[in-house]
């Protein structure tokens, strides 16, 4: 899998290409402070696959699927920590987190957002909050790779089909934080500076062997 990523000149922020084959997956922040993903692909359905190929990639998508499945979305910060004055307001703060999140993963929305252990992510330019006939994302763990597929249904953008992760007035708010923390995070990647991991190059041999086979 080849990885390309640039920034515009009046930009902070990289928008990422992964590339495997004929398939192509965009991860892009445009200049309306949203996220997109995008598949480049005209069919109805497509999938993208995320292998230990790269594990760098592969350990992002991995804590994006935790982070949903366990309803991670609050979480304590160094500044939250630094204005507790003594060790019980450090655990109450901790408390108060694990039962907001909580909350939030008893949540009829919750249910939307993460179902049959799946991430399922409705566009939110879509009309339809109804996977089944919206533009949506599902993200799945299938062991050894995490699948991305991509469904549309509608097409009102027919010049870049895309999946939109609003920062502001998502149908899913506030998971759309969780997205937007993968996207910062991916932000630390430079594909021009890869060091090959362990998990890489056994891949890589287990590819092999299956291709010679």
């Amino acid at each position: 899998m080849k990885i390309l990523r640039n920034n515009l000149s009046d930009s902070e922020f990289y928008n990422y290409y992964l590339i495997d084959g004929n398939k192509k997956l965009g991860i892009i922040y445009c200049d309306n402070g949203d996220l997109y993903f995008t598949s480049f692909d005209r069919n109805q359905e497509t999938d993208f696959f995320i292998t230990k190929e790269n594990m760098v990639i592969y350990n992002l998508f991995d804590a994006l699927y935790q982070s949903f499945k366990n309803g991670n979305v609050f979480q304590v910060n160094d500044y939250d920590l630094s204005q507790c004055s003594d060790i019980n307001e450090k655990r109450r703060l901790y408390t108060q987190i694990f039962e907001a999140n909580q909350k939030l993963k008893n949540s009829k929305l919750y249910q939307k957002v993460f179902n049959n252990k799946k991430i399922i992510w409705i566009s939110d330019d879509s009309i339809s909050f109804d996977y089944r006939n919206a533009d949506s994302m599902t993200i799945s763990n299938e062991g050894e790779y995490y699948k991305l597929r991509f469904t549309y249904y509608e097409d009102s953008y027919p010049h870049l089909r895309s999946i939109r992760i609003r920062n502001a007035r998502s149908r899913y708010k506030p998971f759309n934080a969780i997205m937007m923390d993968f996207f910062n995070n991916l932000q630390n990647y430079d594909p021009d500076y890869h060091q090959i991991h362990i998990e890489e190059y056994l891949y890589k041999q287990e590819k092999q062997k299956k291709l010679i086979k």
